[in-house]
């Protein structure tokens, strides 16, 4: 578990089911992710019977310290022992975006693929139009490493994905700058309380 002044990151559990099933649901939140927003809980129960042990992903929920609440999920996928080198994706309940929760857990995920796991290259792929996210992922230090063009079909239309990446001598140069925002190191400082809300242009809704 990692945990930051707000948010903690916990393994996923059988139990958290029903809240992934409520935001694999989403056709909005599912659009950036280029899937279907059509999985059940059977489907679920069975991916994750099937998933518990596979060593080349982690699951996490993003739970409020203060209130145990589930913010949102975040997975490091396709880890590469051999390479040193995995994906990253975030999801945040739309009930709790807007509120700097995505900058925060991002981070979180981050900080455990590299100094937890010692990746050396983290990687994500996101649509070419989507801005919110992308601020998101270049505040975390990612940047932009190529552009796939008409890679997935969404809304009836194939459209062009980009995919971003940070290594791990980069994190080591922005990673008190970061702390400094998520307060990793000292998970018992007092919580962001009083932080005023973000700008619209600072800080994603999708994902935040």
């Amino acid at each position: 578990m990692i945990k930051g002044r707000n948010l903690q990151l916990r393994a996923l559990e059988k139990a958290d089911l029903l809240f992934l099933h409520q935001l694999h649901n989403n056709y909005k939140t599912m659009n950036y992710f280029f899937e279907e927003p059509f999985e059940t809980v059977r489907e679920l129960e069975d991916l994750y019977e099937k998933h518990v042990h596979n060593s080349t992903e982690r699951r996490f929920v993003l739970e409020e310290i203060a209130t145990g609440t589930s913010i949102g999920v975040l997975s490091l996928v396709e880890i590469d022992e051999i390479n040193r080198k995995c994906e990253i994706d975030i999801i945040i309940d739309e009930r709790y975006q807007g509120q700097g929760y995505g900058k925060q857990g991002f981070v979180l995920g981050v900080k455990y693929g590299f100094d937890v796991l010692n990746i050396f290259k983290m990687y994500l792929v996101l649509l070419a139009h989507n801005e919110p996210g992308r601020r998101v992922y270049q505040f975390a230090g990612f940047k932009k490493e190529g552009r796939l063009k008409k890679e997935f079909f969404l809304n009836g239309e194939y459209v062009d994905a980009e995919r971003m990446c940070l290594f791990d001598y980069q994190w080591k140069r922005i990673k008190k700058h970061l702390n400094d925002y998520v307060g990793f190191e000292s998970p018992d400082a007092a919580p962001l309380r009083h932080r005023p809300k973000p700008h619209s242009h600072d800080e994603p809704r999708w994902a935040s």
